[in-house]
């Protein structure tokens, strides 16, 4: 009689053959043999990746996407060329200049060097670091105004300068002994706060003061953009904090005590030249942060918080200074990634991982930096790090594996574990070149390969959700970004086609009853609106054989025009078109674990699979090599090729019947435009006495 297995966790994802012999390792029974252009749900079934929608043609023959995300619900898309920015919004339009034509703005980068480009926003402020370019800001004043400053760490207000000392005598009648007396005076911005250095300290010989009849007064010319003005008297050999002057300019000193815990601020640049300057930038605690330059590998600075741009230290040094540290490790790997955690810095360089801290408390200071070592695999700068699902994911050095930097309470310590290993194949022949994450709807991390193609990672540890899965089109995958959108994440792409370098967008998860929502074709154009027969737009597929969605149905073989425009046999409201793609799906071999054993390696024939899907089409399936159209039957209206519209929970019966065999696996397969969600398997299977085919 039949075993019947049922299959209602689909989202192990894609598995390596090596586990094909792990039939007791869970992520087997819920896991495929191929998965491809299909994406795990957390929810436990699959669905077919929407297609792309094309946008626009990159400037260059090269480009760089980088999201600039202004808040959870306003976000932008930069896109950097040999030199050149271009900004796209979220609706798919590039800004314009005065006559409507995309507005190109300047960018200090070549081409070459924007794969190793690193950023760091806050507002409407980019922070960039490179270890070929000193440290840059990019400021958003308009959608149409971006500007470039580079920066000096040093506030932009002036010291107070020229400043004299006066003597005042109202009959002096103490100690007539002489002494020195040197001051020095601050200037504070009125719109930034900053504290600007000391000005040149100046020195007076006068009797000990007495606030009654003996003062000394201080007085400087104004200070262009001042607030007020800070004065410092020096004690045994440092200067500390008297008191401040609002708009006078000047300041009398009553024989006041020098507080030489509040010292003025020593500013200063570690970028300064060539050979300094920053590969990494982040943020920690409310300070702006970069790290190793060529000189110095193994260094992280730390601005003061809040102060973003201000490098300062004073003597002695104070809780809000900026921090310099330098790892003190056996090897000078350099630093390769890093992001904040819990309330730890976590950091990886080419050798290993490690966290910055507080020795005492939670804030970093100057005084209270502690580095420990994590563990020892090694990063790779090909991508950033991800904080993604309570740990950080990074690049193994490389590029051929994924960890995860997360913090174990039973080994009281953080660990990097291997979050590809059981489908470590994914990365056999390509290595990661850049990824984003998609938090909405299905938490994807999407990988942009060496070979072209594009991976993708369904990941939210918090649900035991952990699913490869590969994607491929019509030309390269190049470069892969995200931004917050509605109902979905946005998620672009450069896609490398034909015509040039495509700027697409992924489509929005199908989960709908109006098929006009359906959009599972690439580098397409849609069109909503009174019917029509001529559809225009498609330059960039002059010339192409595309496939078309219109009204509910497909439209094979059509050609564009060498002017952009398509035409269609029959008026249509709905109209998708575009580049097919197929979508597979082979699940892992059902096995069954009975009174007398186990089906694994035994002879089986698979009698029945029934499917429950989700707002789905018509596909095919069957074992390989003889899939059958379900279910087959066709309504055609027109010139149109319609199928069943199978809405929320419809169980499908397959005919599939296959011989004995050792395996026999499913295949479903959908290649027209048309949406696909598998939730559960059930399948009939009858196993042999025997095992395999036999001895030899």
């Amino acid at each position: 009689m039949p075993l019947y297995h049922i299959q209602n966790v689909l989202n192990g994802g894609e598995i390596t053959p090596l586990m094909r012999g792990r039939v007791d390792q869970p992520r087997c029974g819920t896991g495929a043999r191929e998965m491809r252009n299909f994406v795990p749900m957390p929810q436990g079934g699959v669905t077919r990746r929407p297609g792309t929608r094309f946008l626009g043609m990159a400037h260059g023959d090269a480009a760089r996407l980088i999201p600039f995300v202004f808040s959870a619900t306003q976000g932008r898309m930069l896109e950097f060329g040999d030199k050149t920015l271009r900004v796209w919004l979220p609706d798919g339009r590039l800004v314009a200049d005065e006559n409507g034509e995309p507005k190109v703005f300047e960018s200090p980068y070549a081409v070459g060097d924007l794969h190793e480009l690193r950023f760091a926003q806050s507002a409407d402020v980019v922070y960039l670091a490179h270890q070929g370019y000193a440290p840059r800001r990019l400021s958003r004043h308009a959608d149409d105004d971006w500007r470039w400053s580079e920066l000096t760490f040093v506030p932009a207000i002036a010291a107070p300068d020229n400043v004299s000392l006066q003597v005042i005598d109202r009959g002096y009648n103490g100690d007539n002994a002489t002494r020195v007396y040197t001051y020095a005076v601050t200037a504070v911005d009125e719109k930034t706060g900053q504290e600007s250095g000391a000005g040149a300290e100046v020195s007076v010989t006068a009797k000990a003061l007495n606030s009654v009849s003996y003062i000394i007064r201080a007085a400087w010319p104004a200070v262009e953009g001042a607030a007020y003005y800070r004065v410092y008297k020096k004690k045994y050999g440092v200067f500390g904090y008297i008191g401040r002057s609002d708009a006078e300019c000047s300041f009398d000193d009553e024989n006041i005590g020098a507080d030489t815990e509040d010292t003025p601020p020593e500013h200063k640049n570690p970028f300064a030249s060539e050979g300094d300057w920053p590969s990494q930038v982040f943020f920690h605690q409310q300070r702006l942060a970069w790290a190793a330059t060529a000189n110095r590998p193994i260094t992280i600075w730390l601005s003061r918080p809040g102060d973003f741009e201000i490098m300062a230290a004073s003597t002695p040094p104070k809780d809000d200074d900026a921090i310099e540290a330098t790892l003190a490790a056996t090897q000078a790997n350099r630093i390769v990634w890093l992001q904040p955690d819990r309330q730890s810095l976590a950091f990886g360089t080419e050798g290993s991982e490690w966290t910055l801290s507080a020795s005492e408390g939670v804030a970093l200071t100057p005084s209270n930096i502690s580095f420990e070592m994590q563990a020892s695999n090694g990063g790779d700068n090909a991508a950033p790090a991800i904080s993604v699902g309570g740990g950080v994911l990074y690049l193994q050095r490389g590029g051929k594996a994924v960890r995860q930097f997360a913090y174990n309470y039973s080994a009281d310590k953080y660990l990097g574990q291997d979050v590809t290993i059981l489908a470590r194949h994914i990365l056999r022949d390509a290595v990661v070149t850049a990824w984003a994450f998609q938090q909405e709807p299905y938490a994807v991390l999407w990988c942009a390969l060496s070979d072209g193609t594009l991976a993708g990672l369904t990941y939210m540890p918090e649900q035991d959700v952990m699913g490869w899965h590969r994607h491929d089109t019509d030309g390269r995958f190049e470069d892969v970004a995200a931004m917050p959108g509605t109902p979905d994440d946005q998620t672009w792409f450069l896609v490398r086609r034909g015509c040039g370098l495509c700027v697409e967008r992924l489509d929005s998860f199908f989960d709908s009853d109006e098929l006009a929502e359906a959009y599972f074709l690439d580098s397409a154009l849609n069109y909503q609106g009174a019917a029509v027969t001529r559809f225009s737009g498609l330059d960039h597929l002059a010339g192409r054989t595309v496939q078309v969605f219109a009204d509910g149905g497909t439209i094979d073989g059509l050609a564009v025009d060498a002017d952009g425009g398509l035409t269609l046999p029959r008026p249509a409201s709905s109209v998708h078109a575009g580049l097919p793609y197929t979508s597979r799906l082979v699940p892992n071999l059902p096995e069954i674990q009975t009174q007398q054993g186990s089906s694994m390696m035994h002879n089986r024939k698979i009698s029945a699979v029934r499917l429950r899907t989700y707002r789905s089409m018509s596909f095919l399936a069957g074992l390989e090599g003889n899939l059958t159209p379900i279910v087959d039957r066709h309504i055609r209206s027109g010139a149109f090729r319609t199928q069943p519209f199978f809405s929320d929970g419809t169980d499908l019966a397959l005919d599939v019947c296959g011989g004995w065999a050792d395996e026999s696996p499913l295949v479903l397969e959908v290649s027209s435009p048309a949406p696909l969600t598998v939730l559960a398997i059930s399948t009939a299977v009858d196993a042999s006495p025997y095992s395999g085919k036999g001895g030899f």
